[in-house]
Parts: structure tokens; sequence; C-alpha cells
């Protein structure tokens, strides 16, 4: 599979991210290079390998169970692009009709 400029422009908007030309033709390459990376991993053969192996009998140290202090509310939408207090205004999805 092949990453256009097109593509990269569209996973831009979609990511609320803004590029020039000259940084939306560099991440052609750096998206095609990632997906021949993840290709080539595809392309691995594990049909004799068992998927849980090591995972049932594996001596995991578990963290203590700390109360830490969170972000408060406003911290969370700080950098929300629309907002109002604080709750996230997104678009509506599904009409009432």
């Amino acid at each position: 599979m092949s990453i256009t400029i097109e593509d990269v422009r569209k996973l831009a908007k979609l990511s609320r991210l803004e590029f020039t030309d000259a940084e939306a033709e560099t991440f052609v390459g750096e998206f095609s290079a990632i997906l021949e990376q993840v290709d080539a991993i595809n392309r691995v053969d594990v049909s004799g390998v068992d998927l849980f192996e090591n995972t049932v009998d594996a001596d995991t140290e578990l963290r203590k169970d700390v109360i830490v202090d969170s972000l408060s509310a406003e911290q969370i939408v700080m950098n929300a692009p629309d907002r109002e207090g604080t709750a996230f205004l997104v678009p509506v999805t599904v009409a009432e009709e």
C-alpha cells in the first residue's frame, strides 16, 4: 500500500494538524516506510508459534496500587479545540428527527 499526499492531508485534517506542503511530502515518505515495515512483519511465518507460550506461567511483579493526585477538570479540557466550561463540545453525529 502506498501513501499519497492526499492521504497525508486527510490524516492531518482528521488529526487536526496543519502541515506545510514540504512537511506533507516528508510524511508521505515516512508513512510509506512505516507501512513497509508493518508489511514485513505481516509476512513473517508464525504458523508454528504458540501465541500463549510463556504468558500463563509468567511471574509478573505487580506495582503497588497507590492513590495519586490526578488532573483537574480544567486541565483536562485545557487544549480541547471546542469546549464549554469543563465539557468537550463535539459535532452532532446522530440527529434527532
